[in-house]
């Protein structure tokens, strides 16, 4: 007897945003004009394959603030922002070379970080009192188990 095999091709489809596209889209549409004002360039250093399977919509105010905190706190500087995965864990840092205002920019960030908690993610800052300073914003990239708020 013969028994009829059904063959598909495998979904390749990756669901979720890119992270690129996702800053790139904050730089250009909500930040545009604080970075012309900051008369900083930026440069978004993430891989076009790194995708976020959480809620965009959780993530992104976060991402914007950090990086209007930067910018406000930027004059003609050189930031880049670089991304990394491990296991289920996105690590974004965003560097910048032009730091001209340490304590104004430690408190504005440490402010972000009751907003980061409640997504399970967590802020640092390297160099916060000197030239170059990197901010570090990580938290879980898994679409179901995180503690959400409504």
């Amino acid at each position: 007897m013969r028994q009829q095999f059904h063959t598909s091709f495998a979904d390749t489809t990756i669901p979720g945003t890119s992270l690129q596209s996702l800053i790139n889209h904050v730089l250009r549409h909500s930040l545009s004009e604080l970075l012309r004002m900051s008369d900083s360039s930026v440069m978004n250093e993430i891989p076009n394959e790194l995708y976020l399977f959480v809620d965009e919509n959780k993530i992104a105010p976060i991402i914007t603030e950090l990086l209007t905190t930067v910018l406000n706190n930027a004059r003609k500087g050189r930031i880049h922002i670089r991304a990394d995965r491990f296991r289920d864990i996105v690590i974004l840092e965003i560097m910048d070379e032009s730091n001209y205002n340490g304590y104004a920019l430690e408190n504005s960030i440490l402010s972000l970080e009751p907003l980061a908690r409640m997504i399970g993610g967590y802020i640092s800052i390297r160099g916060k009192h000197q030239l170059e300073t990197t901010i570090s914003f990580s938290f879980p990239n898994q679409p179901n188990g995180m503690n959400w708020e409504s």
